[in-house]
């Protein structure tokens, strides 16, 4: 066919083949017709699945358009012709690409330079899921705690109360306590909630705390908040990453290495790439892009990087907007607010190396604003500076802070200072002894490789009393075989001019198995050792032991279990010659569907499971069994991470041989304490064997076709008239076509539940038989 289409003008074409290498020009005058050439094609070696249909013109190849926009060839602004209803445009008009033809193979073999293909955009991080459906529910949480001592008995209990749906989430938590001077039940926190991920949004009415920044505390409040959240979608990366990219002629598989950790592997086309929002380990780095095109051929790019999350990418913004009135007294007084306030803060990524801030604070007897800036500077590291001024009544003041960082792989340095004047005063604070007037951390940390690390940091405080506390501390980790952890540790503390507290000492932890640790420590004021056992995820019995000498003399004992309804533990002390016994329980209830159920404590989303009347199926998530179903075919999920997926799958294999299902995994993802549910189809089928039997009571030839209930099954009939149908039922018609005639066998009624039932014979009646 090709031949044919080609005809003599490949002949032509081939005859200048050495010359179209550098020319790109086919013979001119040779014919001033339009001719079609069918052509295999080859694009920088690899060979492309489908021939195309190719022009010649004047001597001129033309390519069609289409094929220009399937190889994803950028194509070239210039004239173009039409012929038979496509546009064509001429494979000279595309600067750098050279072209042969092979007329034993009648292939076109085209060499592109990458500069013509389409840039291929990467993104190393997935889009954000989409949501699964909110099913209305609600839940509580309980801590229970009852302690018996010398002292008495007390008891006390946290309750977190909730109901959620598409509209939001409504919460209220609460503490109870009876005994030793507990005043009995006192409310912390009642809000309503409502997230929008999608545009990274978060309002809250109600109980709440202020966004603060690096130099404004945070503060409990009751009023309104409104905001950038970003986890609402986790897998964000908020912060400026690099653009790493490259070159392919051909496609290509890509890995990208992070201090020779792999972090991604895709593919691309041929032409040049870009990989954005890569997974950099903050601070500097050094990323190696590996290309393995389809021939084999390795290429690799090296490059250095320096990120930071303190910034924000270029044209990201951050910000929060709070109104309401100060908390005072948390957790011992139910209501109680302060005076009226209202502040707002504000980030931008101006640039991906600097991001600027600002925030205002507002109230009837004091104002205060401030703002800074974020900085990187690769060869040195990431630097900033804020400053703030306050007016109120007690005068004017000033704030300032600068700090430095510089993160390497082998080592870090972190510098920081806080300098406030004596009459700057800030939301939250109320007392001299709260108020920061000079700060000074540092920290440095070295990796010495398989040889351990070494890590020392210096605190220098003085509070607006006029303490001042400094604080120097060492620490020397190292690895001890594949389970083991030594750590050297040495700390000096001063407050005001007392006498300098010294602790030095050693720490030992030790794995056992997945669920068994040991720890030892010895310093000069204690010697203190422990062996802790956890439950499994899915469910049993764990304990503690632990005692100590020296400054603090303990001894205790723990004994936990973890159940599908909750944890309790029994914890049995000895301090100071005093023995105390406290039970704890933990736990949670879910209202869903008509239905409540016990569950442990509810963290993030819920999922509520439904195997329609399967009881006991072993439900997963993320590959780790988390519950069964009762009774019913139900199960909670109740510790879900929220906004994310989650994957929940079923053991299949205890579900009966007679079920039938599309698929025991699915992904869910909730909302922020929010219910959905993971519903999983499951079909009852009873396969049987029903042995049919003609008029003249032969059974039925084996090898004759069988229909199943109007054609909803095809099957064939087996040796002694036997046919074996996956689900069976009242009702059920069976028709066989014989050479001699079609005749049909009709199941009434069922035997009562049996595994693999088999019944007849039973008549195949012709039409006529059956009037």
């Amino acid at each position: 066919m090709k031949k044919l289409l080609a005809s003599g003008a490949v002949t032509l074409l081939t005859l200048t083949a050495g010359a179209q290498a550098q020319s790109t020009q086919l013979p001119i005058g040779v014919s001033q017709t339009d001719d079609s050439l069918l052509l295999d094609v080859a694009i920088n070696g690899l060979r492309q699945d489908k021939p195309k249909i190719f022009l010649r013109r004047n001597g001129v190849l033309h390519v069609p358009l289409t094929a220009l926009k399937e190889w994803h060839i950028r194509p070239p602004e210039l004239p173009s012709i039409e012929a038979s209803g496509q546009i064509f445009v001429s494979l000279a008009a595309l600067p750098g690409l050279r072209f042969r033809i092979d007329d034993a193979q009648q292939i076109l073999i085209l060499t592109i330079p990458t500069n013509l293909f389409e840039p291929n955009e990467l993104s190393a991080v997935a889009q954000a899921p989409t949501l699964s459906e909110t099913v209305p529910a609600g839940f509580i949480n309980y801590d229970l705690s009852i302690e018996r001592s010398r002292g008495g008995t007390t008891a006390a209990a946290f309750l977190a109360i909730g109901a959620s749906d598409d509209w939001g989430l409504i919460s209220n938590t609460m503490t109870v306590g009876h005994g030793a001077g507990r005043p009995g039940a006192i409310r912390l926190d009642s809000y309503y909630l409502r997230d929008n991920p999608g545009g990274l949004t978060r309002l809250m009415i109600g109980d709440s705390v202020t966004s603060g920044n690096g130099w404004s505390p945070q503060v409990r409040f009751g009023g309104i908040r409104y905001g950038t959240d970003f986890s609402l979608q986790p897998g964000l990366v908020t912060f400026p990453t690099p653009t790493f990219g490259g070159r392919t002629a051909l496609p290509s598989d890509v890995e990208l290495y992070v201090n020779d950790a792999l972090r991604y592997r895709g593919n691309v086309g041929s032409g040049p790439f870009t990989l954005n929002q890569v997974p950099l380990v903050t601070g500097a780095g050094q990323v190696t892009i590996l290309m393995r095109d389809a021939i084999g051929v390795e290429r690799q790019k090296t490059s250095s990087y320096y990120v930071s999350s303190r910034l924000l990418e270029k044209g990201r913004s951050d910000y929060s907007l709070e109104a309401g009135a100060e908390r005072q007294r948390y957790g011992i007084a139910t209501f109680n607010y302060g005076q009226p306030f209202a502040t707002g803060s504000y980030r931008h990524g101006v640039t991906d190396w600097l991001t600027l801030e600002g925030r205002a604070e507002v109230s009837p007897d004091a104002q205060s604003g401030g703002g800074g800036f974020n900085a990187i500077w690769p060869v040195v590291g990431e630097f900033g500076l804020a400053t703030a001024v306050f007016h109120g009544d007690a005068g004017a003041g000033a704030l300032y802070r600068v700090y430095f960082s510089r993160v390497a792989p082998g080592w870090s340095l972190s510098v920081t200072y806080q300098h406030a004047t004596s009459n700057f005063v800030q939301l939250g604070i109320h007392q001299d002894s709260e108020k920061i007037c000079d700060e000074l951390q540092a920290t440095m940390g070295i990796a010495f490789g398989r040889y351990g690390s070494l890590t020392a940091a210096y605190t220098d405080l003085r509070l607006g009393d006029n303490s001042r506390t400094r604080i120097a501390s060492f620490s020397y980790n190292i690895g001890v075989g594949e389970r083991a952890y030594l750590n050297l540790l040495a700390l000096h503390s001063v407050t005001n001019d007392r006498r300098a507290s010294i602790t030095a000492g050693l720490g030992l932890t030790m794995a056992f198995g997945a669920h068994g640790s040991a720890y030892v420590q010895a310093d000069n004021r204690n010697r203190l050792a422990q062996y802790r056992r956890t439950p499994p995820t899915q469910g049993g019995w764990g304990y503690r032991l632990a005692a100590s000498q020296g400054d603090l003399d303990q001894q205790q004992a723990d004994l936990r279990w973890r159940g599908r309804i909750g944890e309790a533990t029994a914890q049995v002390a000895r301090l100071n010659g005093e023995i105390s016994a406290r039970l704890l329980a933990s736990g949670g209830l879910i209202l869903a569907d008509g239905n409540i159920f016990p569950t442990r404590r509810v963290e993030g989303g819920f999922a509520f499971v439904d195997v329609p009347n399967e009881a006991n199926v072993r439900i997963y998530q993320d590959n780790r069994q988390v519950a069964r179903t009762d009774a019913k075919g139900h199960a909670i999920v109740p510790d879900m991470r929220a906004y994310e997926e989650n994957r929940i799958s079923l053991a299949a294999g205890d579900l009966p041989l007679d079920r039938r299902m599309g698929s025991d995994t699915m992904t869910v993802v909730p909302r922020y304490f929010s219910g959905t549910k993971a519903q999983f189809a499951v079909a009852h089928d009873r396969p049987g064997t029903v042995v049919m039997r003609l008029a003249d009571g032969q059974l039925l030839e084996a090898g004759t076709p069988v229909s199943v209930d109007n054609g909803r099954e095809q099957l064939f009939s087996g040796y002694g008239g036997e046919v074996f149908i996956n689900s069976i039922h009242d009702g059920l018609i069976l028709d066989a076509q014989r050479p001699e005639g079609a005749c049909r066998s009709t199941i009434e009624t069922l035997p009562p539940e049996t595994i693999l039932p088999r019944l007849g014979p039973i008549p195949c009646l012709a039409a006529e038989q059956r009037e």
